[in-house]
């Protein structure tokens, strides 16, 4: 939201900006300045106020030599806590994926600070030889070692030469000496990304650097949301656990209601239904339909006068499938389609009830698309859809866990600094909303080439 100063006088409209009149300010109403998926909201900035995530993140913030650990599903507004809580100047941002040691999180931090981690020494130095001096040996240049007293060569030489030496001076005492006791917040995103053979040095690092008095939050998804005290166990009373939760739909809904409030009109019910639905739990997702929709319905600003508008199915399908260019998984669609190399015989091919064919790769992402929409699946929720999708033979159980075990081996490949989903043996979690928004919206399980016959 940019507040523009302007006399109380002067209302003034401009090609891509209402400006309406408030409290002595002229407030800007665009439509990228309501719905805004990728930066901190503030028309449509829900707070959430009774989970007290901002008075907990506020209160902990003050605690002395203790982490803070904030947990969420992706895409819910971890960051955009931070940074509501938090001036925006004094958080140092770093992402856990790409960590291959210890030290590297630190020299990130310097980085980020503009602060070398090296230091030059260097010095000239002079030498002098001088005196009569023997030669002993044989032949030669005459050296230092083989000069001795008495007659024979006066040898008189000075030398001037420059000795340059780099020192480390970086890591983790650096952090401390440069931010400890002071305002700067690390803030350690996706910790659960940084590989487990590393983690249980960056946790003794950690425990050090907050006795210190340097800050430090971790951000990381509910299921892997105690990596940190795991990390460390030495950590277990200094770790202050914010959990965000899910967002409800009571949250969404009013993302949405203030965003349109703001715009002057107001959309109807069923259509806001489908999208908190479609949103699958994340305020991002909900802000970025919401943005398009505003595109495909002729809203870029502000109206004039208020207005209900009714959304047709076609509109919203459209808005969705707008809404996918940002959420593109194409390459680990197509990747987890296609499933591994087959060795000698091919894959079993099922007759779905659609009229359409597919094998077991196929037919489990049509399991994890359909109605009713869910990010978590048990071994037996994932069979009970498999079977409603075929129409006579189904994939085995064994035929199932193998496909959902080379599926998490598949976006590990694809995606390999970000989790998409996990399978434990027991339950498949899509841990990344944006893929399972993308497979339910996108076109693209149309266009994977499967046979009609």
């Amino acid at each position: 939201m940019t507040r523009v100063p302007l006399p109380a006088s002067k209302i003034s409209i401009y090609p891509r900006h209402r400006i309406i009149f408030s409290s002595g300010m002229f407030i800007v109403t665009d439509v990228h300045e309501i719905f805004k998926p990728n930066d901190t909201p503030t028309i449509t900035y829900v707070d959430r106020s009774d989970l007290k995530l901002e008075e907990n993140l506020s209160y902990g913030l003050k605690l002395k030599n203790m982490v803070i650990s904030i947990s969420g599903p992706s895409k819910t507004g971890k960051t955009v806590l931070v940074n509501k809580i938090v001036d925006y100047n004094l958080v140092i941002p770093i992402v856990g994926s790409g960590i291959k040691e210890s030290g590297e999180l630190w020299d990130r931090v310097l980085q980020w600070m503009s602060v070398p981690n090296t230091y030059n020494e260097t010095h000239l130095q002079n030498t002098e030889i001088g005196g009569s001096a023997t030669v002993s040996g044989s032949g030669g240049i005459p050296t230092v070692a083989s000069i001795s007293g008495g007659g024979g060569i006066n040898v008189k030489n000075s030398d001037s030469h420059t000795i340059s030496k780099t020192y480390n001076y970086g890591g983790l005492p650096r952090v401390i000496r440069e931010i400890a006791d002071s305002d700067f917040i690390i803030f350690i995103d996706d910790f659960h990304y940084i590989k487990k053979e590393i983690q249980e040095e960056i946790g003794r690092d950690i425990k050090i650097a907050a006795e210190k008095g340097v800050k430090i939050l971790t951000a990381s998804v509910p299921h892997k949301s105690e990596d940190v005290v795991r990390s460390n166990p030495e950590l277990r009373g200094r770790v202050f656990a914010i959990d965000i939760g899910k967002w409800t739909k009571e949250h969404l809904n009013e993302i949405i209601d203030k965003g349109f409030n703001a715009l002057n009109c107001k959309i109807d019910s069923l259509t806001k239904i489908k999208i908190i639905n479609e949103s699958l739990n994340s305020p991002q997702l909900t802000q970025t339909i919401c943005l398009n929709l505003c595109r495909n319905i002729g809203v870029n600003s502000t109206k004039d006068n208020f207005e209900e508008i009714n959304v047709t199915d076609e509109t919203l399908s459209s808005s969705l499938l707008d809404t996918t260019q940002f959420t593109n998984f194409s390459k680990l669609l197509t990747s987890l389609h296609s499933g591994p190399k087959t060795r000698g015989s091919e894959r079993k091919v099922y007759d779905f009830s659609d009229g359409k064919k597919g094998d077991v790769y196929r037919t489990i992402l049509l399991a994890i698309q359909k109605n009713p929409i869910s990010s978590f699946f048990s071994y037996h929720d994932i069979t009970d859809r498999v079977r409603s999708i075929c129409s006579d033979e189904f994939p085995s159980g064994s035929s199932i866990t193998q496909c959902l075990e080379q599926m998490k081996i598949i976006a590990e490949q694809v995606q390999p600094s970000h989790q998409v989903l996990d399978w434990d043996g027991d339950t498949l979690t899509i841990v990344d909303p944006y893929f399972l928004f993308f497979l339910r919206c996108s076109e693209k399980m149309n266009h994977l080439g499967i046979s009609n016959s």
